[in-house]
């Protein structure tokens, strides 16, 4: 995946019923192939992925070469994630997809992003995955969305 002309997945999808996996493998997929562009494959919410799944970015990236599908990585992952409950999946779900900037710091940058892709005007947008969303062409419903 070229992240330079492409964008990954949106973070609201899901493989194997976890949110931004999908889009962990795209970015994680441009990496390897030292096509990543402006994303980063190691931080961020990519990151708050890892630790969840119990799993390093390293161990991530280099399943990425042996499983060249998402079912080959969703195999991977089962089976290399720290046990999760159904409970715990939903839980992570909701915290990392409902997920709004809290301090003064990140609203601020929340807002300038905004503002940086020509939609300043959308204060409805409080969600950091409807700003991912709406930054790479995705449809973000008037009020964002509101479910997850």
């Amino acid at each position: 995946m070229d992240l330079n002309k492409d964008v990954p997945r949106s973070p609201y999808e899901r493989l194997g019923g976890i949110v931004f996996l999908p889009r962990a493998i795209d970015k994680g997929r441009a990496d390897l192939d030292e096509m990543v562009g402006e994303y980063s494959s190691r931080t961020g919410f990519s990151k708050v992925l890892f630790d969840f799944l119990g799993v390093s970015a390293e161990n991530f990236i280099d399943a990425l070469r042996k499983n060249r599908t998402d079912e080959g990585m969703w195999e991977w992952v089962s089976a290399n994630m720290a046990p999760r409950t159904a409970d715990e999946i939903e839980d992570y779900n909701r915290e990392l997809a409902t997920r709004t900037p809290q301090t003064p710091e990140q609203k601020a940058r929340h807002k300038q992003q905004l503002e940086d892709m020509g939609q300043g005007h959308r204060t409805d947008v409080a969600r950091m995955f409807d700003r991912l969303d709406l930054d790479e062409g995705r449809d973000v419903p008037q009020g964002g969305r509101q479910d997850y």
